[in-house]
């Protein structure tokens, strides 16, 4: 019996690494390798007890890349020994609903269900199966690391997509996480002239404009992040502002504050806690708010896919943003890391499961 090693959580800070026998693919699967796994922002809810799930102990890891180990019946195109990319199982569609027949998986009515079946990814686990149509050969100089980040430059490209055209604008990001940085390189990509990024500590916000993910950065700490960015937009506002904490603080209203008139404020974030604007303000300004969730395809188009085209063409930079590796045997350390980044510098912590 061929064994692999792979964390289950248990809720909170419960993880534990066990080993099990290695699954084989179906018809239709590929089995694969995981060779590097980022810890997503939404991973940590649990971990911090903001959101919690009952019954059994669950397997996770949605950023992640792999190298083709087998290949299930009736899959064609993709063999043994492929560097790949995964994209999320837990954004299946099921195909039918009016969501998935406009090319909207990813707000399906049934998402990441599959015969009746949930589905997600296991990226901290030194094997997993993906349904092939969710695996991706990457180019010869994506990294396996650039290409575990390849589900957040995806949410950015989404993001930027839903928004009116940003080139030549001036445009503001609330957070440093590494959604923003992805975030803030795409826009960049897109022909943004300047992006303002705003963060609350000042070494994240330092990489963020080395990393050319901004222009200008604000340390909200330091100063008044809406009186900052009124002041680089002179005065009047940003043309699009993207939300991308989350969390539990108040911070749609602080965007709609540093938003021009007429303009739009792009939520990212996954807050676990109500937020409060003033209407009044937001009328006044006749500012569009809207909600940017995951993502999928743009006009037929796989954003998964243009993400890591842009990868491919050098139009990125991923290897600032990947500060921390782990083993998985140190998977509590690599939570711990993710979920202390005041105190770790992290940005993006990455689980090896082979290291």
């Amino acid at each position: 019996m061929a064994i692999m090693k792979t964390a289950y959580f248990y809720g909170g800070s419960d993880i534990r690494v066990v080993e099990e026998e290695i699954p084989k693919p179906g018809a239709g699967e590929v089995l694969f390798r995981v060779m590097s796994a980022g810890v997503c922002g939404s991973d940590l809810h649990n971990y911090r007890g903001h959101r919690t799930r009952e019954g059994a102990p669950w397997q996770q890891g949605h950023e992640l890349s792999g190298e083709i180990a087998a290949v299930g019946e009736g899959v064609d195109g993709l063999e043994v020994g492929m560097r790949v990319g995964i994209e999320a199982e837990h954004l299946l569609g099921c195909g039918t609903c009016r969501p998935c027949l406009d090319g909207q998986y990813h707000i399906c009515l049934n998402r990441g269900i599959r015969h009746g079946v949930r589905q997600s990814s296991h990226g901290f686990s030194q094997y997993d199966v993906c349904v092939a149509e969710n695996v991706v050969p990457l180019p010869d100089r994506v990294s396996f690391d650039a290409a575990a980040l390849v589900d957040c430059y995806a949410c950015g490209v989404h993001a930027t997509n839903r928004v009116p055209d940003v080139d030549g604008q001036t445009v503001a990001i609330i957070g440093a996480g590494a959604i923003a940085l992805t975030l803030g390189q795409v826009l960049k990509s897109r022909g943004a002239e300047r992006v303002v990024l705003v963060g609350t500590r000042k070494h994240p916000v330092e990489v963020a404009v080395s990393a050319g993910s901004a222009d200008v950065g604000v340390v909200s700490s330091e100063s008044d992040p809406v009186r900052a960015v009124l002041a680089v937009s002179g005065g009047e506002g940003v043309g699009v502002t993207f939300e991308t904490v989350g969390g539990q603080n108040q911070l749609i209203q602080q965007a709609v504050e540093m938003t021009r008139r007429g303009g739009v404020v792009s939520v990212l974030g996954l807050f676990t806690k109500p937020q409060t604007i003033d209407p009044a303000l937001a009328m006044e300004k006749e500012v569009a708010i809207q909600w940017s969730n995951s993502f999928s395809s743009w006009n037929g188009r796989s954003e998964f896919g243009e993400a890591l085209e842009l990868l491919g063409a050098g139009k990125l930079n991923p290897e600032p943003i990947v500060t921390h590796h782990f083993g998985i045997d140190d998977i509590a350390k690599a939570f711990a890391t993710a979920d202390d980044k005041r105190s770790s510098g992290a940005i993006r912590v990455v689980v090896k499961p082979w290291e």
